[in-house]
């Protein structure tokens, strides 16, 4: 009986590699289902696959990390006239053993006439951001607006044109996402919003109207205030 234990731990894993697959499977159909059922409501059409996406915007640093990138359950549309596309992004860094695999919903909203410096913003980590600064990191702080600065880091290729960007009226937009998992990055005609994971499919709304509030931020950014 001892000689068959080896094989009852190999059958038991080989059971449960099976059982993980058919999970997997079962779990990303519920997923898209769910999307495309809300497409609809959201005034959007579904698409099971969006490659041309990542290569439309490559110029875009999250389109530009890592390898294997896959862009599914893509709802595309328009909001207010302005091209929306809404969809799970999937990408790997490194290979082997020490890869680590990243997904996240992204929305995605393009509008003509916006020339938007590149630039990034996410949530400020106070240990590892400052000895990333001391190896050289970029961290572009406002002295006259320490909620901002002490919540964000700000990266741009181009600091003064992004300084210029973000005046009072949209530092204070984007206080919202303070203490948030949220990524936003502009650049061109286009701006991204994501929250570093995948979003459940009743979440889609939120996540459209916060990347709206940075799009109306900045469109309204020289008006009175």
């Amino acid at each position: 009986m001892d000689d068959m234990i080896p094989f009852f731990i190999f059958g038991g894993m080989i059971l449960f590699v099976i059982l993980l697959f058919v999970y997997s499977y079962y779990a990303a159909k519920k997923r898209a289902e769910a999307i495309m059922a809300i497409a609809p409501r959201m005034g959007f059409t579904y698409r099971d696959k969006a490659g041309h996406l990542k290569s439309e915007y490559t110029h875009l640093n999250l389109f530009s990390r890592g390898h294997s990138h896959r862009v599914i359950n893509c709802l595309q549309g328009e909001k207010n006239g302005i091209e929306v596309s809404m969809a799970d992004y999937h990408y790997t860094v490194g290979h082997g053993k020490g890869s680590t695999h990243y997904s996240q919903t992204i929305c995605l909203i393009k509008d003509p006439s916006f020339d938007l410096p590149n630039f990034f913003v996410r949530r400020e980590n106070k240990f590892f951001d400052y000895l990333g600064k001391l190896f050289g990191g970029q961290d572009i702080n406002f002295p006259e607006d320490d909620r901002f600065s002490s919540a964000f880091v700000l990266q741009s290729k181009s600091e003064a044109e992004t300084r210029n960007l973000f005046n009072q009226r949209v530092r204070d937009a984007f206080l919202k996402f303070a203490g948030t998992t949220a990524q936003i990055e502009g650049q061109g005609d286009t701006i991204i919003v994501h929250k570093g994971a995948i979003s459940k499919p009743e979440e889609f709304s939120l996540l459209l109207k916060d990347t709206f509030d940075v799009y109306n931020a900045i469109k309204a950014r020289d008006t009175d205030y």
